[in-house]
């Protein structure tokens, strides 16, 4: 298969891909493909569940809760984020002050 989305022709569509990963075959619909036509991307080589469980893969896990300190008001509040992380923490209070 092409890596170019450029060389790409719409009878993908009638097509099944395999999954370079799984094995299991999938297919493309037509305004899948034209999103990656669009932005310019190439036709993914794994199955949208694998994809899936990737993208699952990036989100923090929430089994582990941090107590750490508010980044307004110092007040303790509890957070996926540990405390030495990059990420800013509001306790609710702030949150919605910032928010609303």
């Amino acid at each position: 298969m092409p890596d170019s989305i450029d060389d790409i022709k719409d009878d993908i569509l009638d097509k099944a891909i395999i999954c370079e990963i799984t094995g299991r075959p999938f297919r493309l619909v037509k305004m899948e493909l034209e999103f990656y036509r669009r932005h310019g991307l190439p036709i993914p080589h794994t199955h949208p569940d694998v994809r899936y469980e990737k993208r699952l893969l990036l989100r923090p896990r929430r089994s582990t809760l941090y107590v750490r300190l508010c980044d307004k008001c110092q007040k303790e509040t509890l957070s996926v984020y540990p405390q030495n992380s990059d990420f800013k923490v509001y306790c609710d209070a702030c949150y919605n002050k910032e928010i609303y």
